[in-house]
């Protein structure tokens, strides 16, 4: 497994979280600190960006792993 792929797949992991922070925090009802609000708005915002991103290096780690299986 590449180097790429392993980050990739962190990334993607990150971005679930992104996902359930934001949510959770958009669905919150009460008072909540603004930088929370913030934080909270942002993940909700850049969580399917970042998921697409962790795909492309899974795909591309995977790509260069098979190109460099054929060369042996």
């Amino acid at each position: 497994m590449t180097s790429t792929r392993k980050l990739g797949i962190a990334i993607s992991i990150l971005a679930a979280l992104m996902f359930i922070i934001g949510a959770s925090v958009f669905t919150y009802r009460g008072n909540i600190n603004p930088v929370v609000s913030k934080i909270g708005m942002f993940s909700f915002m850049l969580w399917l960006p970042t998921i697409i991103v962790g795909v492309i290096l899974v795909a591309v780690g995977k790509k260069r792993n098979k190109k460099s299986d054929t060369s042996k």
